[in-house]
């Protein structure tokens, strides 16, 4: 995910100095890219957002109470952090931590329903702040950020027991010798959690890694985009306020670089972080001088096959749809750019061109209708000069096939662009991240595979997501086998994102780890293994004794080895246990029966 806010927060030269040379470069470098696009008034602060009595509240002057639905929306100052305040935030943190108060399940499934009731309380007014920061409808609120994390809670309530619960795992031979013994797996928080979220999805991708890592029993320490100013400030002030969370649970830290570089100096138990590659390598190193385990969703140029078998009409539709709806192209997920096999070229960019007139008519563009100039089914980018980005990807390298017309930087919109393309495109060399969606026709689909793996798999450039249309089964595999990918979508696009059944991360240079639901969990847990011996004998005549300990001699040393090879006996056992459990009982009651049989026929013969 390009620009995202929270990347440029990691960029700034404060403190570099004690960062190794290479990170400092890197810092230093990537700091001038980023900061181009960084378009927030900065508004520094006396004292940080805190959660109690002597803050300043957002929600203060609210009419909302326990008695009204009316909602209203933070003003788009955000107060940050002072950078003094950011050291012992963490050290109270991690001495909250230390009593243990967030292991008991009751305890975390009390902060799931907080989340829940955050959501639900504020619903209208979080739907506001998405439109005021991204331009974006009430629909779009509805099915890309507020629905689906009510889903994602009501899944994590519902499963938070058995994920907690210690699992009994097998104890192979000679492990098991001291018997009776019993091996455990239980799930252990990791501790304090530094988590860093993006503007794009400011809601889904902030609550959902918080979500799970509170699931799991962290305390959280958390930065969120300072781009997104009417979202980021709402949020502080729910998060905060001890309404809905515990506040020990969650530390929220606003700013831009010296903050986010001050938290970076720290020692955390586990990183979260959402935005771009050349940021998530700083981020990566940052944490690997403290050993911590890191999860970083990236992106990347997700490519669209679009095979001579496919169903054109429904591939124009979905691709449009994803496009564009999908926050006019700022989302990770979103499809980048599509190899369409030539014998079907001009039947696909006509179907394209029809679902976008029909979904996102000239009419419906800033300035063109009565309701402001946009209804949100087309959304704005973050700042302007976002916007001048995407615009100036369309040059003379590409050719305007479909819009093209019509953008207006000054407010933020890029008009719904479609381009053909080729290797040599400025549209190719980085993640568009934006409405315009590019086209590079090939002639086959070997073709369409070997384009991808030359450009990008080569080079460690996985997708992290990977679509194709196709009805033939064969071209499925055959793709999906060829390119890496971290997901993958067939006859569809974005939607497989929302499934917290299944893991979501990207592979290469897409991300590094997963999460979503269970893997999420697994994530921001410890797995324990633990050993329980129940058998105190010391007694020579106890064949482990005998075999453990010195003195040793050919004889342990074949009992050993013997014992060694059991598991290959006693491994079919175990398959046909489960018949066993059932047959094992019937055949009891069928000898218990003829036996009494038999009891009758001797007292009447005897």
């Amino acid at each position: 995910m390009k620009f995202v806010a929270s990347s440029a927060s990691l960029l700034i030269s404060v403190g570099l100095s004690n960062l190794s040379p290479s990170l400092a470069f890197n810092c230093k470098r990537t700091a001038a890219i980023i900061g181009r696009f960084t378009s927030t008034k900065r508004y520094h602060a006396a004292t940080m957002i805190r959660s109690d009595s002597s803050s300043t509240s957002l929600l203060s002057s609210s009419k909302n109470n326990s008695n009204s639905n009316e909602e209203t929306v933070p003003s788009p100052s955000l107060t940050y952090t002072p950078i003094s305040s950011i050291s012992p935030l963490i050290t109270e943190a991690r001495t909250s931590y230390a009593t243990h108060f967030t292991h008991p399940y009751q305890f975390r499934l009390a902060q799931l329903d907080g989340i829940e009731r955050l959501i639900r309380d504020n619903y209208s007014a979080l739907s506001k702040t998405i439109n005021l920061d991204l331009g974006q409808g009430s629909m779009y609120a509805e099915a890309f950020e507020l629905t689906g994390m009510l889903g994602r809670i009501s899944y994590a309530k519902s499963n938070l027991r058995q994920w907690m619960t210690t699992q009994s795992v097998p104890t192979p031979f000679p492990v098991n010798l001291n018997m009776p013994v019993q091996s455990q797996l239980t799930p252990y928080p990791r501790g304090v959690a530094l988590i860093i979220s993006p503007w794009n999805l400011p809601i889904t991708l902030t609550l959902t890694p918080l979500l799970e890592a509170i699931a799991a029993g962290n305390v959280c320490v958390l930065k969120m985009s300072e781009k997104c100013v009417h979202t980021t400030s709402l949020l502080t002030e729910l998060l905060s306020s001890g309404k809905y969370l515990d506040q020990r649970v969650v530390k929220v830290v606003n700013g831009e670089a010296e903050e986010a570089t001050e938290l970076l100096r720290h020692r955390f138990d586990v990183v979260s972080y959402t935005g771009g590659e050349k940021v998530g390598r700083i981020v990566n190193e940052a944490a690997a001088k403290h050993l911590t385990p890191t999860l970083l969703e990236l992106g990347g140029k997700n490519p669209v096959f679009v095979t001579k078998n496919a169903d054109i009409a429904c591939a124009a539709m979905r691709i449009a749809w994803g496009k564009v709806t999908g926050n006019a192209g700022q989302l990770c997920i979103s499809p980048d750019y599509c190899l369409v096999e030539e014998s079907v070229k001009e039947e696909f960019v006509e179907a394209l061109c029809k679902a976008m007139d029909e979904f996102y008519p000239v009419s419906s563009y800033p300035g063109n209708n009565g309701d402001d100039g946009n209804r949100g089914d087309v959304g704005k980018m973050i700042s302007v000069e976002h916007a001048e980005r995407v615009v100036s990807m369309v040059d003379s390298t590409c050719n305007v096939i479909y819009g093209g017309k019509h953008h207006d930087t000054k407010e933020r919109f890029v008009a719904p662009t479609i381009v053909e393309a080729t290797a040599d495109s400025t549209v190719m060399k980085d993640e568009i991240f934006g409405p315009i969606l590019a086209i590079v026709t090939v002639p086959d689909l070997d073709s369409a595979i070997e384009y991808v793996q030359t450009n990008f798999s080569s080079k460690g450039k996985h997708p992290l997501n990977l679509y194709l249309f196709t009805k033939s089964k064969k071209e499925q595999q055959q793709i999906m086998n060829a390119i890496p990918s971290g997901t993958c979508a067939v006859n569809d696009v974005i939607k497989h994102s929302a499934n917290y059944y299944v893991p979501f991360g990207g592979i290469g240079t897409s991300g590094l780890g997963a999460y979503y639901g269970k893997f999420g969990f697994d994530f921001f847990s410890h797995y324990r293994g633990s050993l329980l011996v129940k058998n105190h004998s010391t007694s020579k005549l106890d064949p482990a004794v005998w075999i453990q300990f010195p003195p040793y001699n050919d004889k342990k040393i074949f009992a050993f080895r013997s014992l060694s090879k059991l598991p290959l006996i006693f491994g079919p056992l175990k398959r046909i246990a489960p018949v066993a459990k059932v047959l094992l009982p019937v055949a009891l009651g069928g000898l218990l029966f003829w036996a009494g049989i038999m009891v009758e026929r001797l007292k009447y013969f005897g």
